[in-house]
């Protein structure tokens, strides 16, 4: 097997795992259900259309149990004789631990899967049903032909000190993210940058091109990259993939940076998912 054989079963075997992921996890973006903005105070969720929280299944009971908010914090607080489940152990009332620490609470009644999360300055809960179509009809990615033309070393170029931008998201909401610096790379003879946002020991990069609304997701996409050494970057388009949004309508994904827009196409990785409007 030669070299670009090589290469393309790697991508073959990248997109297989990713499709197996969105396929298999009960938490896919493809299992979203819901997403509820919590008031100040009570917020009611059960079957009943009367709810704030509405679980569409007769299997969940009317009245189910509330979510309280007060002051930046969510509790759970769940009605008598209702089975609900945090984190595998069953619970009558508990104070929630939010997406974004460490070990956050995830509450299972029926075929329904909720977390609270907090976005800028809003709590929300967000929903996932483990029967929901979407998953269970999922027959696979489209991605544009493997094209190892896109798979780039590029130079990093490190701030000293590391930026903080603000990010917007599609729910309206801002928060400060860390960019350590930029990489710079030439394709289809024009330069290129791009701002690189940190990602552990890697570096994440959120990104428009113009196959945007032509090909690909319409609101930008998403590569993960890694260090060759310490002034250069692996940036592999072939593995770009699409945001959460692509595939639910309950998501509250980062938009792009402005800075983050490409002059030229590329045509590579993932291609769009769904029809979008609007």
């Amino acid at each position: 097997m030669n070299l670009e054989q090589t290469y393309e079963t790697e991508i073959l075997q990248h997109r297989s795992e990713r499709e197996a992921r969105l396929r298999d996890n009960e938490r896919s973006w493809l299992a979203l259900s819901g997403l509820f903005w919590l008031v100040e105070g009570n917020n009611t969720f059960g079957s009943s259309a009367a709810n704030d929280i509405q679980l569409g299944s007769p299997a969940i009971p009317e009245q189910a149990g509330v979510f309280q908010y007060r002051n930046g914090s969510v509790n759970v607080r769940v009605n008598e004789n209702v089975d609900l489940a945090c984190n595998g152990e069953t619970v009558k009332f508990r104070s929630l631990r939010f997406d974004i620490e460490e070990n956050p609470d995830f509450l299972t009644i029926g075929s329904f899967i909720m977390v609270a999360i907090k976005r800028g300055k809003n709590c929300l809960v967000r929903v996932w049903d483990k029967e929901t179509p979407a998953r269970k009809q999922f027959t696979g990615l489209k991605h544009y032909p493997i094209n190892s033309a896109y798979r780039i070393t590029a130079r990093f170029v490190p701030y000293d000190p590391a930026r903080i931008l603000k990010i917007r998201d599609v729910i309206g909401e801002e928060y400060d993210a860390e960019f350590p610096g930029f990489a710079l790379f030439t394709i289809g003879g024009k330069e290129c940058r791009l701002e690189a946002e940190k990602s552990g020991e890697d570096l994440f990069f959120n990104f428009y091109d113009p196959t945007n609304g032509n090909g690909s997701y319409p609101g930008g996409r998403f590569l993960d990259a890694e260090f060759l050494g310490e002034r250069e970057v692996l940036l592999d388009f072939n593995k770009a993939r699409n945001p959460p949004c692509a595939y639910t309508d309950y998501a509250t994904c980062p938009l792009p940076p402005s800075q983050n827009r490409l002059p030229v196409r590329i045509p590579a990785g993932e291609m769009v998912y769904r029809q979008h409007h609007g």
